[in-house]
């Protein structure tokens, strides 16, 4: 259970760097209980499979929940607007008006805030699914992953049987006089670990998208990207 507590962590760092100002309390509490839910619901006691997809429905959950709060929270100048700074008593001016400069510390300390927050965001928002989902395809039988792999371009030699070994439909279409290879109903572990094994020997794409750079993190979260399974469309080089 180290990568639950792993995920916790790391997204709740993420969201108390993105709301930060008085204004946002109430969006910060209300997501804190969304994360937490959401880890909660990863049980130990559940056998291995159905952690990984009690993993990779906490993974999305957090991931939304840092979404709301970049949507949600309130731009500098409403904040400033919704909470001007309270009135002091008036003072006598100084002759000559003291120029005010900024403690070297001070400056150095609000810039490494605004780093790690930019840097915990994208770990979260951008890699962070992949990650944990991705740790699925390095325990995936890889055995498996290699007969999905062979009958996906076998099938472009005309003998595609009508559904492919875990169930889901698989059909050639022809695309600009192309073969194409479309399969439905891919477990998202499974389309992960053959993904980049499919990208080498020809054109993928992944619940409707063709990636312009093609990582294994980021084909984990593509085929993750829709609830359940994924689909894919293959034509070879």
């Amino acid at each position: 259970m180290r990568d639950v507590a792993k995920l916790e962590e790391i997204s709740l760092l993420a969201l108390a760097l993105m709301l930060r100002r008085p204004a946002d309390s109430e969006l910060l509490d209300e997501l804190i209980r969304q994360i937490k839910a959401a880890v909660a619901e990863v049980k130990p006691s559940h056998s291995p499979e159905s952690i990984r997809e009690e993993m990779r429905g906490a993974a999305r959950a957090c991931v939304k929940a840092l979404q709301a709060a970049k949507e949600k929270r309130l731009p500098r100048h409403l904040q400033e607007a919704a909470h001007p700074p309270a009135a002091s008593h008036p003072s006598p001016k100084p002759k000559t008006k003291p120029i005010h400069r900024p403690d070297p510390e001070e400056a150095s300390n609000n810039r490494v805030a605004r780093i790690v927050a930019a840097v915990a965001g994208v770990l979260v928002l951008a890699g962070g699914i992949g990650w944990w989902i991705g740790q699925d395809a390095q325990v995936t039988d890889s055995g498996d992953t290699e007969k999905f792999v062979e009958q996906i371009v076998k099938a472009v030699e005309g003998n595609a049987p009508p559904n492919h070994m875990f169930g889901g439909e698989l059909k050639v279409i022809s695309m600009g006089g192309m073969p194409v290879v479309t399969a439905a109903g891919v477990p998202p572990r499974i389309c992960a670990a053959s993904g980049m094994r499919l990208v080498r020997k020809g054109l993928l794409s992944v619940n409707g998208v063709t990636p312009t750079r093609v990582s294994s993190a980021i084909i984990t979260e593509l085929c993750n990207k829709e609830e359940g399974d994924a689909s894919i469309m293959w034509a070879p080089k």
